[in-house]
């Protein structure tokens, strides 16, 4: 584990998380629970969790897992029901999206982001499945059940990852048009028939057309505006005490922002891309098809999730409520993320040699080409 690269990038990530959630959520878990460490004291202990997870996923059998596979999908599938049934799912400002286990609120929908990684990249490898057919038989029940929940963008997002597997297994471009059409139509059909959905179009809408934007989103963009090029110094964010909306969640980046500016929000997103850089490297270096999937599932999975939640903080899209991974708030998001992490550094042991090497050679390629540059 000293030797991957994968966990050094994430757990940089997760510690810069800890670090601001650490004086950002301050404020907000004494007004809302009592307790000002609460939320830090929480993220902490999901992060011990999620760590003692990768280890285990890190050394897993991987043929175990694929031959698994379809019963792990079954499991996350009957959690989705379950928190769909009074006293058990846990409802909260309308919606039903965790269970509570005392200890912990777990959420279904990010168990099935993992467990859709692992079967979905293993029903693509093989001939007789690699269809429509099978993305939409496998898919379809998961999705509405997520729907009615109701989580739009979280489902949005897992059509997204699996989509993308789809693809990387070598699906017909033909396909994937009609793929993104059905999910285009599913999606307009869902937003205009939820006046809470529409509306939420309708000001984005009007933000795209320099008409006033949401009191968050304008809390948001505000916060981000007046950290500047290095910001106002750790813990000296303004907005974090009442103007910003779920500071560790949605909004932790606005914060980081705040205090560290343009570099420290570059810093991060240096730190995101390479994650994201390495899974994909490794991605194209595994000879199994399998391991080639799973591991670029999970690339997609975080750039995924990671773009959402970029694109809501500046007022791209609505804020949705996808938390930036490894940074901000959430034990069944963290927990999950490194349940993935692991099972791409197991594959990324097997590989290292390969990772090492092709990086060397790029470098030399490099090297020689500037060389050669600089003698004409």
């Amino acid at each position: 584990m000293k030797n991957s690269l994968l966990f050094v990038y994430a757990l940089a990530l997760s510690f810069i998380g800890l670090l601001f959630m650490s004086s950002a959520s301050l404020f907000e878990a004494e007004k809302t629970i009592g307790d000002p460490y609460f939320f830090i004291k929480r993220q902490l202990l999901w992060l011990i969790l999620g760590i003692i997870v990768m280890l285990i996923t890190s050394k897993l059998n991987l043929n175990l897992v694929k031959e698994n596979s379809f019963r792990f999908y079954l499991l996350s599938v009957i959690f989705l029901i379950l928190v769909l049934i009074p006293g058990i799912g846990v409802k909260v400002l309308g919606a039903r999206r965790q269970i509570d286990l005392g200890f912990f609120n777990f959420q279904p929908s990010e168990l099935f982001k993992l467990a859709s990684v692992i079967f979905f990249s293993y029903l693509f490898t093989l001939p007789e499945h690699r269809n429509i057919s099978s993305l939409f038989l496998y898919l379809g029940l998961p999705l509405i059940l997520i729907i009615l929940e109701p989580n739009l963008s979280t489902t949005l997002l897992i059509a997204l990852i699996v989509t993308a597997i789809y693809f990387l297994s070598g699906a017909k471009i033909t396909n994937l048009f009609l793929v993104g059409l059905i999910l285009t139509v599913f999606a307009a059909i869902f937003i205009f028939t939820s006046p809470y959905r529409l509306n939420r179009v309708k000001t984005l809408l009007q933000q795209q057309n320099n008409q006033d934007l949401s009191y968050h989103s304008e809390q948001i963009i505000l916060s981000l505006a007046s950290g500047g090029i290095s910001g106002k110094g750790f813990a000296n964010s303004d907005h974090k005490y009442k103007f910003l909306p779920k500071i560790s969640t949605d909004s932790i980046l606005a914060i980081i922002g705040e205090e560290t500016g343009f570099i420290g929000l570059a810093l991060i997103t240096y730190l995101f891309l390479i994650l994201i850089s390495r899974l994909m490297r490794l991605s194209q270096v595994a000879k199994d098809d399998y391991e080639k999937l799973l591991v670029g599932g999970i690339a997609v999975w975080i750039a995924l999730q990671g773009l959402i939640n970029f694109a809501a903080i500046v007022a791209l899209i609505p804020l949705t409520g996808i938390p930036f991974p490894f940074i901000a708030y959430g034990g069944s998001s963290l927990i999950n993320l490194f349940a993935a992490l692991g099972l791409a550094i197991n594959i990324e042991k097997k590989y290292s040699q390969l990772l090492y090497s092709n990086h060397d050679r790029h470098s030399k390629n490099s090297a020689h080409r500037h060389s050669h540059h600089s003698r004409r």
